[in-house]
């Protein structure tokens, strides 16, 4: 064909040479030219035909050299290759998409792929010239055949692989397929049961990154599809693959869940995944975490106002689940749940101030006065509820952890609102209101984790032992949240935690030892009192590094001139404005306990010894109170 095309424009140059004298002598003779008409069509005909036919060899090239070896049944019985016209037509004359569908056909005859197609598709499935071109070519129905298959080859590699491929393929083409040919996708087959290949389709979906108004109709149709009974001892397999699609794009998450309203009681009552719940727990995450805005209205609700009902409701289900018996650690792990009820901690708090409140779930929209800016779209919970929920949420100690840190850095935020307001002359009101509403959150997640109610003198059983260990790991962190608030909890700030509270888990338990001595309410009562003084610390209320109830004043062992920074017994960071956290406090590599709680005892000297001066004694007392109020409400 090379040797042909080359040819042809050899004639095609001798034709546009040569015509134009011949037709020159001719009128010279005053002969008759009209026959060379048709040199003229052939030297057309060959110059459009060319491009057709270097097309065609690059297609040829392309499948039997880039996109793998050529098959021995791929020939005519002259040794010639064979060429679909009818395929070369549909894949509109591209050679990538041409050699695509070639190899994913034998595949699907042969149950598998050539390593070299399989490498080729995997380099362009971020192109979307390609992958529409390949979509619109193979068709919906193929694409699902071949989805299917694929799945059914079970976990091998290459397997694996061309499942990835063929889904991150189909996500780039999304936005460009039409609402037919994905309808087409799920369609139902005249005949037989659609379920394996519906999970090839789901398996694709969690692969992609697709348009969103493509996943949300795809999976609403599998969804409806797979609440139908279906064939006795045949279990569908579709949903796990089709939630971890969702988790990957919040948006349709969201509008999965919160469009149709028996969608979250159908997968926290009725329907437990053969994962345990995790994909959906991960969607859930999405739908309620990654949008947190304050914008629209109950008529025409933002997405960060769907967030908050549908977190609201969620907690209502679970709680009512609970209630009749049954449990929602079946249909979600606890990691998620922890995850969902750090997002929303500022109404943990507040319902935990408050009390049981009038409203079941719905969404919050007054502003709490205690944080700085405008708060998200917030949930209302029942208390009842909500410390069911927390309950059973917390018998994973990693789902606890995420929550007692979020309680601990948002009432470090709410605390450090109240220290500037009294920095800024305008009293001690806010500063002792946040002290209080801490207090509460923190006492009603003790509640539930079975710390706030343990009696003198008995021993903690395992779960207790367990859950106070986790508080103590997370009172000492110094993990710290994003400055912006509130609205900086997304999913994605959560998400982040789990490699440091790993870290936390696997904290030597020795340097915990007098902290797990305390009792919850103690150690909760001293992070308030610490977190306190560090805000008050950084808002200049101690003075400054001169001043006499600034904690370099009050250290054992310092000489005029000397660095405090360098004292041993210094509990201050290097800017003498930001208070050491009680793990940092403690010198790990001492061989002694008097050298390695120096700056704790320096620290506590500080404060409790008279050191710290006026700033302290003026506030201490009414904070004390503020929390032991707060925190009372649960028993201790």
């Amino acid at each position: 064909m090379d040797d042909f095309e080359k040819g042809l424009g050899r004639a095609q140059d001798t034709l546009g040479r040569n015509e134009p004298r011949i037709r020159g002598a001719l009128q010279k003779l005053d002969l008759d030219t009209s026959g060379l008409n048709a040199l003229r069509e052939v030297r057309s005909w060959i110059e459009t035909s060319r491009p057709d036919l270097r097309r065609r060899s690059e297609t040829i090239r392309a499948e039997r050299t880039a996109w793998g070896t050529a098959s021995s049944l791929d020939t005519t019985p002259f040794g010639l290759p064979t060429f679909d016209e009818q395929l070369y037509g549909k894949a509109a004359h591209d050679p990538d998409v041409y050699a695509a569908v070639l190899k994913l056909n034998e595949a699907a005859e042969k149950g598998e792929i050539d390593q070299k197609a399989l490498t080729e598709l995997e380099k362009r499935t971020g192109n979307s010239e390609f992958a529409l071109g390949l979509m619109t070519t193979l068709g919906a129905t193929r694409f699902r055949e071949l989805m299917t298959k694929a799945v059914e080859q079970g976990d091998g590699k290459n397997a694996k692989r061309l499942q990835a491929a063929l889904g991150k393929t189909l996500g780039t083409a999304s936005p460009k397929l039409s609402n037919a040919w994905r309808d087409e996708l799920v369609s139902r087959p005249a005949l037989g049961w659609p379920g394996n290949e519906y999970r090839g389709v789901a398996e694709a979906l969690k692969h992609g990154t697709f348009a969103s108004p493509f996943l949300l109709a795809v999976a609403r149709k599998i969804d409806a599809w797979d609440r139908e009974p279906s064939p006795p001892g045949i279990t569908s397999n579709v949903m796990v693959p089709l939630m971890e699609a969702l988790s990957r794009n919040p948006e349709a998450a969201q509008d999965f869940f919160a469009g149709d309203p028996t969608a979250l009681k159908h997968f926290l009552t009725d329907w437990s995944m053969t994962d345990g719940g995790e994909a959906l727990g991960k969607a859930l995450e999405a739908a309620m975490l990654k949008f947190r805005d304050h914008e629209g209205s109950p008529q025409n609700p933002s997405r960060g106002y769907l967030s908050a009902k549908l977190a609201s409701e969620f907690i209502h289900l679970g709680a009512e689940q609970i209630k009749a018996g049954g449990s929602l650690t079946e249909f979600v792990k606890p990691a998620s749940t922890g995850k969902i009820l750090a997002g929303y901690i500022s109404d943990v708090n507040l319902v935990a101030q408050s009390g049981r409140g009038t409203v079941e779930f719905g969404v919050r929209g007054s502003e709490n006065p205690g944080i700085p800016g405008q708060e998200p779209w917030g949930a209302y919970f029942n208390r009842e509820e909500l410390q069911r929920v927390m309950k059973e949420t917390f018998s994973d100690p990693k789902a606890l952890a995420t929550v007692l840190f979020t309680q601990k850095e948002y009432s470090r935020l709410i605390i450090d609102h109240g220290a500037a307001e009294k920095s800024a002359g305008r009293g001690d009101g806010a500063l002792l209101t946040n002290v209080k509403q801490a207090g509460s959150g923190f006492g009603l997640i003790a509640d539930a984790a079975g710390l706030a109610k343990i009696k003198e003198g008995k021993d903690l059983d395992e779960k207790q032992q367990q859950n106070m260990k986790v508080l103590s790991m997370v009172i000492n962190s110094g993990l710290a949240l994003p400055q912006e608030g509130v609205a900086a909890i997304t999913s994605g700030v959560i998400s982040q935690w789990t490699g440091v509270l790993e870290n936390i888990f696997k904290g030597n338990a020795e340097d915990k030892a007098r902290d797990e001595a305390n009792s919850a309410v103690d150690q909760t009562r001293r992070l308030m009192n610490d977190l306190t003084v560090r805000s008050m610390l950084e808002r200049g209320l101690f003075g400054s590094a001169d001043s006499k109830t600034h904690p370099w004043a009050s250290l054992e062992g310092l000489k005029k001139g000397d660095d405090p920074r360098e004292n041993p017994n210094n509990f201050l960071k290097d800017d003498g404005r930001t208070l050491m956290s009680r793990d940092e406090m403690i010198n790990k590599d001492a061989t002694n306990s008097t050298d390695k709680y120096r700056r704790v005892e320096a620290y506590e000297r500080w404060l409790y010894g008279g050191l710290s001066g006026k700033p302290w004694t003026d506030i201490s007392n009414p904070l004390d109170i503020g929390f032991s109020t707060g925190f009372a409400q649960y028993g201790s």
